[in-house]
């Protein structure tokens, strides 16, 4: 497959590598020399020196045999653009990243497909989608839905005194958990990752990677001695779009919600805009500001101001202060390892990172319908269905050759959530849930295609 790839910053980097990483040819333009230096070091790409809303700069990056062109620059217009031009050169699937509401909102006469955009990416939406998740489910440092919500996958970590820990995963199943759960990997303290068998252990420092329904999750969350707390109270550090669009989901959920921004206009606007949130203006980082917010009290506490070491700082705030949860939002991914060590931090939402898993549904060949890109590891976790006549029909699990460094980690069949073992087999419109480290990416998709 080839691709091309408008905008090396972040996005477009991490787009890069996970398809370098599966040997796909890659081309990727950006007006940037430095950025893209930095592609061409770190990846076997080809990089073209323009604008890719030009015809004459996309032209040199070979439209001719491209599969798909991802426009993902920070300029909405320029995306829209170039997936304008992309779709008129004929390539086959476009996406563009498009952090305004304003282009295809419901009042506007213009739909994505009308100008050739196969995928939106809205960084700002999915990153407050996010956000809710997280908040919704205490401890998690990720928290994925799948299949309308019946199948959950939570990263979570094991702390010292963990009553789990020390147990193997056969005793886990065996003994403890009335609902089926599946770990699907574990994270070592030094940054290994095990995909393990009965008869791994957990340890403390761990963090798992676990698949289950809703139910099982909060056994598991359960047993391990933490206490689900409801969303009453949820302070915001930031009224951009990121801030703004979490208090709206919060708002319909019934949740108390007070915003805080240090610009007056960014304040402003928010409190036009919400029905029921307070909001304040003011420095987050200040006592009196978060005495104001009563982010003692707060259930949660999310800092989106879109200044990493402002949000970092503003939760640890937060935390000293009381609030029970502190989620940041991050824009630069190398601070992802660092925030692990960082206890008064409970997670952590990364904007690009977010975005290139959204992207990698287009990607994805086969019946995929969903692709979660794991920010703790480098893994995915891919909701398909079992096309007719697919490869990995008609065999019990156990017996068939799956890939080495993938597992099934939940089967819907007809509305019912199954954890597979070694004698399940997969049917023709299962909804299946697969993790997968990235070298297993393409077997698992052919494995699943019809045929």
């Amino acid at each position: 497959m080839k691709a091309i790839i408008i905008g090396a910053g972040e996005v477009g980097y991490h787009t890069a590598a996970v398809l370098t990483a599966e040997q796909h040819d890659v081309v990727v333009i950006d007006q940037s020399l430095q950025s893209l230096g930095r592609a061409e070091e770190h990846f076997d790409l080809m990089t073209v020196h323009g604008s890719g809303a030009s015809p004459l700069t996309l032209q040199q990056a070979g439209p001719a045999d491209a599969d798909l062109l991802i426009a993902v620059t920070n300029s909405d217009e320029i995306n829209i653009l170039a997936c304008l031009v992309g779709h008129r050169m004929n390539i086959p699937l476009t996406a563009a990243r498009v952090s305004s509401p304003d282009y295809f909102a419901e009042a506007s006469t213009l739909a994505p497909k009308d100008i050739g955009i196969d995928l939106v990416v809205n960084p700002d939406e999915l990153c407050a989608q996010e956000f809710f998740r997280l908040l919704n489910t205490p401890e998690a440092r990720e928290a994925v839905d799948f299949v309308h919500g019946q199948v959950q996958l939570i990263a979570f970590q094991m702390k010292a005194g963990n009553p789990l820990c020390g147990r193997e995963m056969r005793e886990l199943r065996q003994e403890v958990f009335t609902h089926p759960l599946l770990i699907a990997a574990i994270k070592r303290p030094d940054g290994s990752t095990v995909v393990p068998s009965g008869h791994d252990t957990i340890h403390d420092g761990d963090e798992i990677f676990a698949f289950g329904s809703p139910d099982a999750v909060h056994e598991l969350l359960h047993r391990s001695g933490v206490t689900e707390r409801p969303l009453h109270r949820v302070v915001i550090a930031g009224c951009g779009r990121v801030g703004v669009g979490l208090a709206r989901i919060l708002e319909d959920a019934g949740a108390h919600v007070t915003l805080i921004d240090r610009d007056l206009g960014a304040a402003e606007r928010a409190s036009e805009t919400l029905r029921r949130a307070t909001v304040i203006h003011g420095e987050p980082l200040h006592d009196d500001v978060l005495e104001e917010a009563n982010v003692s009290e707060a259930d949660g506490f999310v800092s989106a101001t879109g200044d990493d070491e402002h949000d970092i700082m503003a939760c640890v705030a937060a935390k000293q202060k009381g609030a029970a949860r502190v989620l940041s939002l991050i824009q630069k991914p190398r601070y992802l390892p660092v925030l692990d060590a960082m206890p008064s931090l409970d997670g952590a939402v990364s904007r690009h990172l977010t975005a290139v898993g959204h992207i990698l549904r287009l990607i994805r060949r086969g019946e995929v319908i969903s692709v979660a890109s794991l920010h703790e590891i480098e893994a995915e976790a891919i909701e398909l269905v079992a096309g007719k006549d697919a490869r990995v029909l008609g065999h019990p699990l156990g017996k068939m050759k799956f890939p080495k460094d993938a597992l099934v980690g939940a089967i819907v069949r007809d509305g019912e959530v199954i954890m597979p073992s070694g004698h399940d087999e997969i049917h023709a419109g299962d909804r299946v849930v697969v993790f997968c480290l990235p070298q297993a990416v393409g077997n698992v998709e052919k494995l699943f295609a019809s045929r």
